[in-house]
């Protein structure tokens, strides 16, 4: 009798969980049925993103298919009188990152127009005097505040640009069509001591990306 409540347990962790949405993915002014399924409790598996179309089911796979809190958005990125799928799901850690993918679906067909795990733009960055750190974004100079670091001395606390942190979507009301905000971390010696974020807004189209606007922001919590 002992033995029961163990494997109703273990069977509770493993009973796949589906989140469902609905957005215009196939055809314009049609809805479609989105859902968002994986396995587990905390740490999620097999995550599969699922389309129903009127001849069947379109599932996708993201690249990260494991971790925590996946999600998914539905919104208009491309601007092509569709709707598309955003995914993202968090890695756990001190870090705070987490991976993103967006879908298009096409005459049935699943398409990956990006990952944030590409995105990997050539950035360098050195402290100036007076705090100021001066970072090169292939070739545009940016500048931030320094002076909340955590370091004694600048030669033992070497500066990090992270790969991509966060992602928040971006509405422009005015074209009612979505962005992306890429948000890059920029800290000195060890990631809690973190100075500020690299942000990119990114126009993402069916071939690729576009990257429309780059600048800094100080340290947040968002």
């Amino acid at each position: 009798m002992k033995i029961l409540p163990i494997v109703l347990t273990c069977l509770a962790l493993n009973t796949p969980f589906c989140e469902y949405k609905m957005g215009n993915l196939i055809e314009s002014n049609k809805f479609n049925e989105v859902s968002l399924c994986s396995e587990g409790k905390l740490f999620r598996e097999n995550i599969e993103i699922k389309v129903k179309t009127d001849d069947g089911e379109i599932i996708v796979e993201p690249s990260v298919n494991i971790g925590y809190s996946p999600e998914i958005f539905v919104a208009n990125f491309l601007n092509n009188g569709l709707e598309q799928v955003l995914y993202s799901v968090e890695s756990g850690g001190s870090g705070g990152y987490s991976y993103y993918q967006m879908f298009s679906f096409k005459d049935g067909i699943s398409q990956s127009v990006f990952n944030s795990e590409d995105f990997k733009p050539t950035i360098e960055a050195r402290y100036l005097d007076n705090n100021i750190i001066e970072i090169n974004f292939q070739g545009k100079i940016l500048y931030l505040d320094s002076s909340t670091s955590g370091c004694q001395n600048k030669d033992d606390c070497n500066l990090y640009i992270s790969d991509v942190n966060t992602i928040l979507p971006y509405y422009n009301i005015a074209l009612d069509r979505y962005y992306l905000q890429v948000l890059q971390r920029i800290y000195g010696g060890y990631e809690a001591n973190n100075f500020g974020y690299i942000t990119s807004l990114i126009e993402v189209n069916e071939d690729g990306y576009n990257i429309i606007s780059i600048g800094t922001t100080s340290n947040f919590s968002y």
